[in-house]
């Protein structure tokens, strides 16, 4: 009887102890998950802020590219469709790594999207997504005048800022400009949509029959309105001399990052030696190149060599084609495009030249057009002095969208727009 009732107790005991156990387990438990999911909180806040703070960390990087890394620069100021992509796996933390994409909706407007991320763990990866509109700023333009040739001034008072002889030269769209003196001689034909200026003195010399023929102020060809008549319904004109001498905008040939220089470093496109860069265009071959090339010597092409240049070609001397071809057109997806050298520019009489860019001229521009191929050229020429010979047409169209894009933006302020960010764990 005693027996049966201890035993009794013992199994009340037995329940009572499992269920204190199972409560506590419970507890505990419940305890613990609090604390795993506390600390699971805190981990992804953690992760999710480093994330954050690396996708920061791509978006200005993109930003100091933008100012300072040649490529990346000119496809942000100069391309409607670019694209530039660059990513850092790990970055500034072990775990840490950031993707970053500047998709350009048109010139100087871009979206930067900046995807940081961070390992939590070997499981777990926090991401966040930032997404920035950039745009330039206070956009000037480089190229403040209308001059399709513009002349700032050669070495000597005897010699002529644009000086044109025998050749029939035909300016669309804009003026020509000295800042010393223009000369017509030998019965050349110069036909100009808008204006002749010159900050000394315009000269039509020989004798009568000898004498340059100018129009001036009209349309070379007839756009229908009676208003801007073609030059055969205005003859002659009156020139502007004795006007204020303006400034030659610059080029940066060869100081810093954002230089022709750097970027033809950065291309693989820099050539130390003339012979070098010969050497990869044989001579009566022709040969294709995009982006920035740069000699940092004298070039002379000759022995039937060709090129094609989708992008700019600069030299540190003198560019002269003697005997060959060089057309300038804008690269792929647009950029600066012309031929810039710190010394002359010639197209000799057996040398054929034209395309879209800008030549540049540290010296003097010289076309001798002995031979029949015209000269045709859309965008400008700027250099000190700019002589005009022979007996085929030279045509240039201004286009200072053109000139500006090579001479590069006045100022270089971006404006940044956080738009909204994304994050998932």
């Amino acid at each position: 009887m005693i027996k049966s009732k201890f035993q009794k107790n013992k199994a009340y005991v037995t329940i009572v102890v499992l269920i204190l156990m199972m409560v506590l387990l419970a507890i505990v438990y419940l305890y613990s998950d609090a604390l795993l999911s506390e600390l699971a909180i805190a981990r992804n806040n953690k992760g999710a802020q480093a994330a954050f703070s690396l996708a920061e960390a791509g978006v200005q990087e993109a930003v100091w590219r933008i100012k300072y890394e040649p490529t990346a620069r000119d496809t942000f100021l100069n391309s409607t469709i670019g694209t530039t992509t660059f990513y850092h796996d790990p970055a500034l933390l072990a775990n840490g790594s950031y993707t970053v994409t500047i998709q350009n909706s048109t010139q100087g407007v871009a979206t930067v999207t900046a995807i940081g991320s961070y390992k939590i763990g070997t499981l777990r990866t926090a991401r966040r997504e930032i997404k920035v509109g950039i745009a330039q700023a206070g956009w000037e333009p480089s190229y403040l005048y209308d001059g399709a040739i513009f002349a700032a001034g050669g070495a000597g008072e005897s010699i002529a800022d644009i000086d044109i002889s025998f050749a029939s030269v035909n300016i669309y769209n804009g003026s020509l400009l000295s800042n010393r003196d223009i000369t017509l001689k030998f019965m050349a034909t110069v036909n100009v949509e808008k204006t002749v200026e010159a900050a000394r003195n315009f000269t039509n010399t020989g004798p009568w029959f000898w004498l340059s023929e100018l129009n001036c102020n009209c349309q070379i060809l007839d756009d229908g309105d009676p208003t801007t008549p073609q030059c055969s319904d205005h003859p002659g004109c009156s020139v502007l001399t004795n006007v204020p001498k303006k400034n030659i905008p610059p080029v940066n040939f060869d100081s810093g990052p954002n230089s022709y220089k750097s970027q033809a470093i950065a291309q693989g496109q820099y050539f130390a030696k003339e012979k070098d860069f010969l050497d990869l265009i044989p001579a009566w071959s022709s040969k294709t190149f995009n982006g920035v090339v740069y000699i940092d010597a004298p070039l002379t092409l000759k022995y039937g060599r060709n090129i094609t240049m989708n992008g700019v070609i600069a030299a540190s001397g003198s560019i002269n084609i003697e005997w060959g071809g060089l057309q300038i057109n804008p690269p792929p997806g647009g950029g600066a495009s012309g031929v810039l050298t710190q010394k002359d520019f010639i197209a000799g009489i057996l040398g054929d030249f034209g395309g879209t860019g800008l030549v540049y001229s540290g010296d003097r521009t010289q076309f001798d057009t002995s031979v029949a191929q015209p000269i045709n050229l859309t965008g400008g020429v700027i250099s000190r002095r700019t002589w005009v010979t022979g007996f085929r047409a030279v045509n240039i169209t201004l286009d200072s969208q053109v000139i500006d894009i090579v001479l590069g933006p006045s100022t270089e302020t971006p404006v940044i727009e956080t738009n909204h960010w994304e994050e998932e764990y």
